[in-house]
């Protein structure tokens, strides 16, 4: 299923224009080869992320630990999926009439339905509990349901405060209450708060969630003014979110975090999660450029102008989407 989400999310970013069977062969090697090889660095035993570095300072002779800390994945799947996301949108390019030609400022596209997208923001939502409650993997032993529920609590708790600060911002920035992007902010929050859903207090859930919302609108609107065209800001909610997930449990973690513990554990903590988030980046940006620059290449990944005016449903798929019958039927 982490496979699957990897994979998924750069469909947000190549929406509307993309060749089906260059997302059968993007989706293929990401779920089989891409993020295969991050989750053994972060969750096998012997990934080189799990087994950490041992740091020792001259003066006291103690070794220190580190050990990279992504209980469900802020890096491993998120963070891996929004870079991948980003490095698809820019090789696919926008889609038709997304940017004015002569001054270079984005246009409106809207979505077709509202009321689909709030059903698949609750669908996630709801998902998001088992996502991060089901990476304990156990729950016969001691501490298992304790380390659920927590992950659970932190779940709700973060996405809520990403959602109400995000209906917040947007409210004051154009005056209107915007459903999507509250929804889109709840999201991020639920994908920032995976890395350290186990191991925070509530009160750190909601402060990450706030710092969650502001990656998510800062990370779309930095997509928008680069050019880029990200229908879903699969970017911002993914590889913001996720990034500062990824942060911010050196800074809330139980026991060792700079803002719970300060110190030099907590510092070098800090540093080896930065490393992660780099590393993770890293791979997923070079391996995201082989994989749809290649695809660009054989012509394989952006539809013909024509049928992406018409729209994909009829041509690709012969079904339409939105039949006119449909809204006509019993009318008369």
């Amino acid at each position: 299923m982490f496979a699957a989400t990897a994979a998924t999310i750069v469909s947000g970013a190549v929406a509307e224009r993309c060749e089906f069977v260059g997302y059968l062969v993007y989706s293929a090697l990401i779920s089989g080869f891409l993020y295969p090889i991050v989750t053994h660095w972060a969750w096998a035993p012997n990934g080189w992320l799990a087994l950490g570095a041992s740091i020792t300072f001259s003066d006291d002779g103690v070794p220190i630990q580190l050990k990279y800390h992504d209980f469900a994945g802020s890096g491993v799947v998120h963070l891996l999926g929004g870079t991948a996301a980003l490095v698809a949108a820019i090789i696919l390019r926008p889609r038709l009439g997304r940017f004015d030609p002569t001054t270079g400022l984005p246009r409106e596209i809207r979505g077709h339905s509202v009321p689909l997208v709030s059903l698949g923001g609750f669908i996630l939502f709801f998902g998001f509990l088992a996502f991060n409650g089901g990476s304990q993997a156990a729950i016969a032993s001691e501490g298992d349901g304790q380390a659920v529920a927590l992950s659970m609590v932190n779940t709700c708790l973060s996405g809520s405060s990403a959602a109400f600060l995000t209906m917040a911002i947007q409210k004051l920035r154009f005056g209107t209450w915007s459903l999507l992007s509250t929804i889109n902010g709840g999201l991020a929050g639920m994908v920032a708060i995976c890395a350290g859903c186990n191991a925070v207090q509530p009160w750190s859930a909601l402060v990450i969630g706030l710092v969650a919302s502001l990656a998510y609108l800062t990370v779309s609107w930095l997509v928008l003014k680069l050019g880029c065209d990200d229908p879903l800001e699969a970017v911002g909610v993914h590889a913001g979110g996720g990034f500062v997930g990824v942060i911010l449990v050196a800074f809330f973690r139980n026991g060792d975090g700079i803002l719970v513990s300060p110190g030099r554990r907590s510092g070098m903590n800090l540093l080896w999660q930065l490393v992660g988030a780099a590393a993770i980046l890293l791979w997923s940006a070079v391996l995201s450029v082989l994989i749809f620059g290649s695809l660009r290449l054989l012509r394989l990944f952006r539809v013909s102008e024509e049928h992406e005016s018409k729209g994909l449903d009829i041509p690709k798929h012969g079904e339409p989407a939105y039949p006119l019958a449909a809204y006509g039927h019993g009318w008369e």
